[in-house]
């Protein structure tokens, strides 16, 4: 396969000639910047592809400014799986892992829930204090700086738990755990 030059939506072009910023590319670009931000306010594929399509049809208002030189077609329609693809190319061109990203996003939903709730907060609602602190616990708990859970095993009356008894806990952990990997084998050669 050869390699030859080409614009930035894919076409090839002669090697004399600059490279094209497309009116494909800049409208893909603008898309994924819609979508993300979208997406981020927690919208699904389907309405953001509604929405995309009304933004072109110039029947909403764009929530990212849609750069001078982007024409639509006519015609233009996005389909819920072309803004899920969207989407997965714009966190690719994040510096970050996937999971990175998701977890950046998750946590910008939940500084916009708890900005929301401080009103209430301030006020002293029972209810926006409780909803608060659920989601400043979900925040903790996405991006990982929760105290571990400390697990304290003890014996008869709450009383030191015995080697012998500790050792024999493990045996029988470990046995389950056989158990369960043979009975996963078995149920897939079926």
């Amino acid at each position: 396969m050869s390699h030859k030059p080409r614009n930035s939506d894919g076409t090839i072009r002669r090697t004399n000639k600059p490279r094209l910023l497309t009116n494909r590319s800049i409208i893909a670009r603008w898309v994924e910047a819609e979508v993300l931000h979208l997406k981020r306010l927690g919208m699904s594929y389907q309405l953001i592809a509604d929405r995309v399509a009304a933004v072109a049809h110039a029947q909403q208002q764009a929530m990212v400014p849609i750069p001078e030189h982007a024409q639509f077609a006519e015609d233009y329609s996005i389909s819920a799986q072309a803004v899920h693809r969207a989407f997965q190319r714009a966190i690719a061109r994040l510096p970050n892992t996937e999971a990175e990203a998701y977890r950046r996003l998750d946590t910008e939903r939940c500084e916009d829930m708890y900005l929301s709730l401080q009103p209430g907060i301030r006020k002293g609602d029972p209810r926006s204090v409780e909803v608060g602190v659920k989601v400043l616990a979900h925040k903790a708990e996405i991006n990982g700086y929760t105290a571990p859970a400390r697990v304290e095993m003890t014996g008869k009356e709450g009383g030191p738990l015995a080697i012998e008894t500790f050792r024999k806990l493990c045996e029988e952990a470990d046995v389950t755990e056989v158990e369960d990997h043979d009975s996963s084998d078995d149920t897939k050669t079926k």
